[in-house]
């Protein structure tokens, strides 16, 4: 790769969800106007109710934080609270990793990444602006267990495989099993396995964080914001090796988390009833929408979460204009124009406009 199309890949701007602000200019529609689907964020939010006014006031309290923790424990069933890294989200974890991880290798002369995909594109992105030296491989969810365990069974020392479980944008899923076989064979060789959990929340069983203990060089990323849908909040974790989670979190410094993030962060945690009753409802959401979809277009469901539906079909970009035109974003790809990804109405008159716009679609 020339250093030309190497800092192209550092600085094109990458096709995320949630960019209302462009679609507003584009289609000449207010931002406030639009009917967002273009994200994977829990629409029904875990209310977070009233924050006293000292947590705004005041730097957070170790003690608070230690909550926080004890919180996501139970949450996530990591052996303890050591485990735990907690960071301003999930994305803010992906570009510190990787710097943070060139320490832990200061005797290996070159690290070679390989990330699993087609996936979340930040993960390729910041590994690529900390030196590293980047395969990006454009697998089909059937084939990717047995790529990732060939890449690690003849790797180097220092290698580092990234998968993201449930996979976005397909919501393919690696059996907990596979991916404690293959954080063990990672660990045999010296190589690490990064594992990005960001929407495992409606899945907990397949969630490997339990496992932690067996998995020396895997590390495996939470995110808060989607399932509880407060992405504004910033919360993410880590899960890891306790030695390795200490330096991490030395790395990352101290009062990462706002003082109101930790109250509502905790609160959100331990309350099992909202999250047994969320999971339920996206569930039936999910179909719902799938129904809606399908019934009123010649697309396929294709993959996806109880967060996000993945559909297939060849008029994927004239769906996607006839619903911005009324003010709903949908998310196209730039790896297949045949694939779009729609989130979830969250209020009766959300999925009201939707279905309105999918029944006047020819």
């Amino acid at each position: 790769m020339t250093d030309d199309q190497t800092q192209s890949r550092h600085h094109t701007p990458i096709n995320h969800g949630g960019a209302i602000d462009t679609a507003a200019k584009r289609y000449n529609i207010p931002a406030k106007n639009w009917l967002d689907l273009s994200t994977g964020i829990n629409p029904v939010s875990y209310p977070p109710g009233k924050v006293d006014r000292v947590h705004w006031q005041r730097l957070p309290l170790s003690a608070e934080l230690d909550a926080l923790k004890q919180a996501a424990k139970a949450y996530y069933r990591t052996p303890t609270t050591k485990h735990i890294v907690c960071a301003p989200g999930t994305q803010a974890l992906i570009q510190t990793i990787p710097f943070w991880l060139k320490d832990q290798m200061v005797s290996i002369a070159e690290t070679r990444v390989h990330v699993m995909g087609p996936t979340y594109g930040e993960h390729e992105r910041c590994w690529l602006r900390a030196g590293y030296q980047i395969d990006c491989h454009q697998t089909r969810p059937q084939d990717r267990y047995e790529t990732a365990k060939a890449i690690l069974g003849t790797a180097k020392a220092g290698t580092v495989v990234i998968l993201v479980n449930p996979n976005n944008p397909d919501g393919a899923m690696f059996a907990s099993v596979d991916i404690v076989a293959l954080g063990s064979l990672a660990a045999a060789r010296g190589c690490w396995l990064i594992v990005d959990e960001a929407f495992m929340d409606c899945t907990p069983d397949q969630s490997v964080c339990a496992d932690i203990d067996q998995l020396p060089t895997t590390i495996v990323l939470r995110s808060f914001g989607k399932f509880f849908g407060l992405a504004g909040a910033r919360l993410g974790c880590a899960v890891m090796n306790i030695d390795l989670a200490s330096d991490l979190e030395s790395r990352i410094g101290p009062w990462a988390i706002p003082g109101p993030t930790i109250v509502v962060g905790t609160n959100a945690f331990l309350d099992t009833h909202w999250q047994k009753e969320t999971r339920t409802r996206l569930a039936s959401d999910a179909l719902r929408l799938d129904q809606m979809v399908t019934g009123n277009s010649k697309l396929v469901l294709s993959g996806g979460t109880d967060l996000f539906r993945y559909y297939d079909g060849a008029a994927c970009s004239a769906l996607a204009d006839h619903l911005a035109q009324r003010g709903i974003l949908v998310r196209l790809f730039d790896h297949d124009v045949n694939k779009v990804r729609f989130g979830l109405p969250g209020t009766p008159s959300d999925w009201k406009r939707l279905e309105d716009a999918m029944a006047s679609w020819v």
